[in-house]
């Protein structure tokens, strides 16, 4: 970009950033920081004003920051620039300890250690005497990173319990970080970690925070002890990193925040649905669409104005999504039928093949010289057709800045489209009861649990039992009804016992839809499915709610 109009961007950035300030006590809030951001769009850094306090990370982890997820959308875009020592000047502007900063792995990444990632390492003291220690890791930049985002599972062909190549890259990670800690004396009950990365790095963040926050020891047996509470870890567009579905959403991760744009295609890789049932650990955060939000086609214009601002000033182009760019993600989700499973995908002769897909890379982006190829925005970048920058506008790290400055969480971030579910139970006439609260017991026992075994919730004699999971069921019993939801993404066991003793028990299991305005429903309710079934006293029956299928085990 020409030196005049970046410079008639960083003087229009001042000014924007100048009239979002707000005169309020400075012991009110948070101090406003103007901080260089790395733009991925021009291969430079632009002025961006946030609010940032440093005690945000004595906080509880578990408890969402906003401000703290703004500041890793800076960070994990920033990161893309470090060769030339961005991160390391924002860091500093952060307050962090710019002589700290370590990089590894940022130059030519030989074929033979293709899982590696490039990341970075520094380390800030906190009011409180804590030592917070920084893990930024980049996305992909060149062709072997792209050959381990393929490295599903290359060496057995199988799925596992993780995404290989990203686990490979964590575990590495996590030798040199445990090295970094050894170095710098920082001890368990004085450390505290920021997780962050974009793309690829936001699969090995999704990962490297999983790790920490259950002590998991490195590739030589190493230990380090975080304090769950005191890891802080927000990704950007996120792809699955793992399959263990019974572990993934369990408590002790949901310390882990994963934004996601559902119009960007990349988090549908490797597909979470089907037999593949890959997914992230923790929790994801959907940002706005045109889709999403077509029932208040007025809001998203807002929202979209609103984003506009600093997506301008990041990439001095206008916002502007080609229409379908939703439905081409939702098309990538959808793939999982047409490739089968995942070993059918190492299997493949066709396009949709593994061995099809590594020719490609190597052909389109090869080697060159001292680096290893393209990023996923220069090689778009290339390509000025409408698609290759509605491609770059669903995944560009600058996308997810722009839209986390743009506004608050309850504002930029969508709900789910979740299964309502009800368990009526046949009145005397042979028909569904009608809800009457309070009247009576359900005559059915109810236990809601993940695939691998573990309980969700769990209804019995009336009595109604939430675990402490990640899994936000809301099972409610009344009378001669139960009815619990099966948040987006999810699959839940239903398990329904009739009582020992007793008559037959006839019930019906209806799963819909349900309408908000965010996920574009209206006031409208679809009927997924409807199961009926009759159990003699002690008899039970288990059905699989994959969201929005069911079916009986």
């Amino acid at each position: 970009m020409r030196t005049e109009v970046l410079k008639g961007l960083m003087l229009a950035g001042m000014l924007v950033g100048a009239s979002l300030a707000i005169s309020t006590p400075a012991w009110a809030m948070p101090a406003e920081v103007n901080l260089m951001v790395g733009s991925v769009s021009i291969d430079g850094e632009v002025p961006l004003t946030y609010k940032w306090d440093k005690e945000w990370l004595q906080d509880d982890s578990y408890i969402y920051n906003h401000g703290l997820a703004r500041i890793c959308g800076a960070i994990s875009s920033t990161v893309y620039l470090q060769e030339q020592g961005a991160l390391t000047r924002l860091w500093s502007e952060l307050g962090g300890e710019g002589d700290s900063v370590r990089d590894y792995h940022y130059q030519r990444i030989e074929p033979e250690y293709k899982d590696k990632s490039a990341y970075s390492f520094g380390q800030m003291e906190l009011p409180n005497g804590d030592k917070l220690v920084l893990v930024v890791i980049r996305g992909t930049t060149g062709q072997q990173e792209w050959l381990s985002n393929l490295n599903i599972a290359d060496t057995t062909r199988k799925k596992e319990r993780y995404h290989e190549g990203f686990e490979k890259s964590a575990r590495l990670l996590l030798q040199d970080l445990y090295a970094y800690l050894e170095e710098y004396g920082i001890a368990e009950e004085q450390a505290a970690f920021l997780v962050t990365g974009h793309s690829r790095g936001a699969a090995v963040a999704d990962l490297v925070g999983a790790f920490l926050d259950r002590g998991e020891p490195d590739g030589n047996g190493n230990v380090f002890r975080a304090r769950p509470e005191r890891v802080f870890t927000y990704t950007f567009a996120t792809p699955s990193s793992c399959t263990v579905i019974g572990e993934r959403r369990a408590g002790i991760y949901q310390n882990i925040f994963n934004i996601i744009n559902a119009e960007d295609a990349v988090p549908e890789l490797p597909f979470k649905g089907g037999s593949w049932d890959y997914n992230n650990f923790g929790r994801n955060f959907y940002l706005p669409t045109a889709t999403k939000l077509r029932g208040d086609a007025e809001r998203y214009e807002r929202l979209k104005d609103e984003m506009s601002v600093p997506f301008f000033q990041l990439t001095g182009r206008t916002f502007q999504p080609v229409p379908g760019s939703e439905d081409f993600a939702r098309a990538v989700k959808n793939m999982q039928w047409a490739v089968g499973s995942v070993e059918r995908f190492y299997r493949r002769r066709g396009k949709l093949g593994h061995t099809a897909m590594v020719k490609a890379i190597k052909r389109y982006m090869p080697e060159k010289g001292a680096d290893s190829g393209e990023g996923f925005t220069e090689m778009l970048r290339k390509r000025k057709s409408k698609m290759a920058l509605a491609a770059m506008n669903m995944h560009s790290a600058d996308t997810y800045n722009a839209w986390m400055v743009s506004g608050e969480p309850e504002e930029i971030y969508m709900r789910g489209t979740p299964t309502v579910c009800r368990i009526y139970v046949e009145g005397e006439d042979g028909q569904p009861s009608a809800v009457k609260l309070l009247q009576g017991q359900l005559p059915l026992e109810i236990t809601l649990s993940l695939p691998a075994g573990e309980t969700v919730a769990s209804c019995k004699a009336g009595e109604v039992v939430q675990e402490n999971h990640g899994v936000r069921t809301e099972l409610q019993a009344y009378s001669r009804v139960a009815s619990f939801t099966v948040p987006e993404g999810e699959k839940l066991q239903v398990t329904v016992k009739a009582p020992e003793k007793g008559k037959e028990v006839a019930f019906e299991l209806t799963t819909k839809l349900e309408a908000n305005v965010e996920n574009g429903l209206g006031q409208y309710q679809q009927v997924i499915s409807v199961a009926k079934k009759k159990l003699k006293p002690g008899e039970l029956v288990r059905f699989l709610i994959d969201n929005r299928r069911v079916k009986e085990c």
